[in-house]
C-alpha cells in the first residue's frame, strides 16, 4: 500500500493522519510505503502515528518504508531514531523494492 502525506503533521491533525494510515492498512496489507515528498513538518504526535504503523505492519510480518523525505524531516527522523526502525529511501520504487 502506498500513502502520501503533505504539509504538516502535528497535534492538530495527527488523528486524521492516523485514520488515513489505518484505512490504507485495512485491506490487510502488511507493507506500507509513505511518500513524504510534500511533507514539510512532522511533530512528535506524527512520529507516534508512524510508530503505531510500524508496530501494526510488523505484527503482520511487514513494515513501513518512507520515501522522498525532505532533508529537514529526515533530520528529525534520524535524531529521534526512526531511521533505525523503518526504511527511508529516495524514491517510491526504491521503497517498494526494500520489502
Amino acid at each position: 500500500m502506498i500513502a502520501a502525506v503533505s504539509g504538516r503533521v502535528d497535534s492538530v491533525n495527527a488523528t486524521s493522519f492516523e485514520q488515513e494510515l489505518s484505512k490504507a492498512m485495512e485491506g490487510g496489507s502488511s507493507r506500507l510505503v509513505v511518500d513524504c515528498g510534500e511533507l514539510s513538518y512532522i511533530s512528535s504526535a506524527g512520529l507516534r502515528i508512524l510508530l503505531l504503523a510500524v508496530k501494526k505492519t510488523r505484527a503482520q510480518g511487514g513494515g513501513v518504508a518512507l520515501c522522498q523525505v525532505q532533508d529537514h524531516v529526515r533530520e528529525v527522523l534520524e535524531v529521534s531514531g526512526f531511521t533505525r526502525i523503518m526504511t527511508v529511501r529516495d524514491t517510491v520504487e526504491q521503497a517498494i523494492d526494500s520489502f
